[in-house]
């Protein structure tokens, strides 16, 4: 268990904790409350996916940390705790978990992950769909979200095209559903709380 003693102030009194602390999880569940009560992501769907965490060397604990995320409900859920029946085990260090999940930095995980410091045990597929929702952006070589919210009206095929055109290979652009400009507010607000 965390005490407050991990927290630090920060501009207009803002208290900032450790990813996935005692205290950072009950204020990251108050900020996903006041989104679902205003509206939640704009109507987003999701593919759905259950995915449990092993966290090493978190700094307040020394023990590794269960932690999930979850999208089966058709909302992205992160919380401490194991699921059972997962789709997938993701173990990885904190600084990485952090990376992605805070810093959105999939370049960052994608490197730990060719460096063997990622394990995944279960369903590689479901864990890599960018329409999981578990994904700040699409994996490097997919339509990342932001491409194909921003794609010019009326032309989504054109997200995620290099100059040689539309990338065949690639799913299909992200386009309805995607949480958009919801979600990047809600991520901001996640990384005000976060040290």
């Amino acid at each position: 268990m965390t005490s407050g003693r991990w927290a630090c102030e920060v501009e207009g009194d803002m208290p900032k904790y450790p990813f996935l602390s005692d205290e950072w999880v009950v204020e990251a569940h108050r900020i996903y409350a006041e989104v679902e009560a205003a509206g939640g992501l704009g109507g987003a769907t999701f593919a759905p996916v259950r995915v449990n965490l092993v966290i090493t060397d978190a700094p307040f604990s020394d023990r590794p940390i269960d932690a999930h995320v979850d999208t089966s409900s058709g909302r992205v859920a992160i919380s401490t705790g194991h699921l059972p029946g997962p789709d997938v085990t993701v173990s990885m260090g904190y600084a990485t978990a952090r990376s992605l999940f805070v810093a959105g930095d999939v370049q960052a995980v994608m490197q730990a992950f060719l460096g063997g410091r990622v394990r995944v045990d279960g369903d590689l597929s479901k864990l890599l769909d960018p329409r999981s929702g578990i994904w700040p952006a699409a994996p490097p070589t997919w339509p990342g979200p932001l491409q194909a919210a921003t794609a010019p009206a009326g032309r989504p095929e054109t997200a995620g095209a290099g100059a040689g055109g539309p990338n065949t290979d690639a799913p299909a652009p992200l386009q309805a559903g995607f949480p958009g400009a919801q979600a990047l507010a809600l991520a901001a607000r996640l990384k005000e709380i976060t040290e």
